[in-house]
């Protein structure tokens, strides 16, 4: 079974990522000029990195995460939940905004104060105190900021941890109200070694909830069963941790089990395409649904990573059921590249309504630490032109990942 495998490989990037590049994914903000200034407007739309391709198409979501801090002006504010964080361009912007006057608050996991993390050095450009405009703040050892849960006692060393990976800013660019949902993490593995995506949604009502999540985050209160689905217009947000049913064991209450549920609402009676890329799986009522759903018509069409970041069991469920697999594990020169995306596509029926195009994407890997302790994100997004982009991207990586 899969607990957090990223402790276990090393919490600072072994298991970074990137999604393959789409020639169709325009550049949301422009990545010259002088930083605070006004640069090109931001839109709502999605990137993915690509591992294969050169040093540009691996730090696409890293540029663009950079141009919209360097497109942030004097007086507005950047809020970040973060995991692993190594990439110095990104300390050295967020450095640099606080100087010109943005308020800088990052919420960041213990994994960031290792060699190599940037923990130091947010900490000496921010500071801690929380009362002030910036600050930096550690969920500490062994636990989230808000989740602290050891799931499996024989392993007290790997309990919860602050998973997240999205960004906000009040203003950049010229636009309000700007929210980026990651895969990915800020660290050199995620943009050479793995296909990783993130998307941009400007909406004032999808920025509210993410900062009142990041909020609570900031104020380092355990709450177990801290799970909140708050919906704005096209969006809806879920945040982790889950606690299963009562009497029910944490491995094994598919009723609780978001993901298993968001499935549910799926009628395959029509023939809905379900699309998955997948990083750590070893949700086993995740995988169940999967198949019954290919047994009642849906294609499933399914991308995981070819390491071991899949478990025996989940393997053994969806071995030769569903529609399309490939295992992402493939050689580019001296690297192996593998797939650290998570995220589901629906297109088709979903709860009674006909011709929907939904995406599901976050931090959100399908494993029980991900439901049950770590503090995480969840995002459903329901808009066409977002979803195309996935959709082509998911198309891409089914092609380079044939080679599996």
């Amino acid at each position: 079974m899969q607990r957090n495998t990223y402790r276990r490989a090393g919490r600072m990037g072994t298991w970074g990522a990137g999604v393959v590049a789409l020639a169709l994914v325009a550049p949301v903000t422009a990545h010259a000029g002088v930083p605070g200034q006004a640069q090109a407007a931001v839109t709502t739309t999605a990137t993915f990195n690509d591992p294969s391709g050169d040093s540009a198409a691996q730090s696409r979501i890293r540029d663009h995460v950079k141009g919209l801090i360097e497109g942030a002006p004097t007086g507005s504010a950047i809020s970040a939940g973060l995991y692993s964080f190594t990439d110095t361009q990104i300390s050295g912007a967020l450095a640099d905004a606080e100087r010109r006057g943005v308020d800088v608050r990052i919420v960041i996991d213990n994994a960031a104060t290792g060699a190599g993390g940037q923990y130091a050095a947010l900490k000496a450009a921010l500071g801690t105190d929380q009362s002030k405009g910036s600050y930096v703040t550690n969920c500490g050892v062994n636990r989230g900021c808000i989740g602290n849960r050891v799931l499996m006692p024989s392993k007290p060393d790997d309990g919860s941890i602050n998973h997240n990976k999205f960004w906000l800013f009040s203003e950049t660019g010229g636009s309000k109200n700007v929210v980026v949902q990651s895969s990915a993490n800020m660290t050199s593995t995620q943009r050479t070694d793995y296909f990783n995506n993130a998307v941009t949604i400007v909406d004032a009502g999808l920025y509210g909830a993410y900062r009142g999540y990041f909020a609570d985050l900031a104020k380092r209160q355990v709450n177990n069963d801290y799970y909140r689905t708050p919906t704005a217009g096209p969006y809806k947000t879920y945040f982790f941790p889950r606690k299963e049913a009562a009497g029910k064991k944490w491995n094994g209450d598919a009723s609780t089990d978001t993901v298993s549920l968001i499935l549910g609402n799926v009628d395959c009676r029509a023939g809905t395409e379900v699309r998955m890329a997948a990083n750590l799986f070893s949700r086993r009522e995740v995988a169940a649904k999967l198949v019954a759903m290919k047994s009642a018509g849906c294609k499933v069409i399914l991308a995981n990573d070819g390491g071991t970041s899949m478990s025996d069991d989940v393997s053994g469920i969806v071995s030769g059921k569903m529609t399309e697999r490939v295992q992402c594990a493939e050689n580019v020169g001296d690297r192996k590249v593998g797939l650290h995306s998570k995220y589901v596509l629906v297109n088709g029926t979903y709860d009674g309504k006909a011709g929907r195009k939904l995406v599901f994407t976050g931090s959100h890997n399908y494993s029980y630490s991900a439901l049950r302790a770590n503090d995480e994100t969840l995002l459903k997004i329901d808009d066409v032109a977002l979803y195309d982009q996935f959709r082509a991207n998911h198309a891409k990586i089914m092609t380079f990942c044939k080679g599996s």
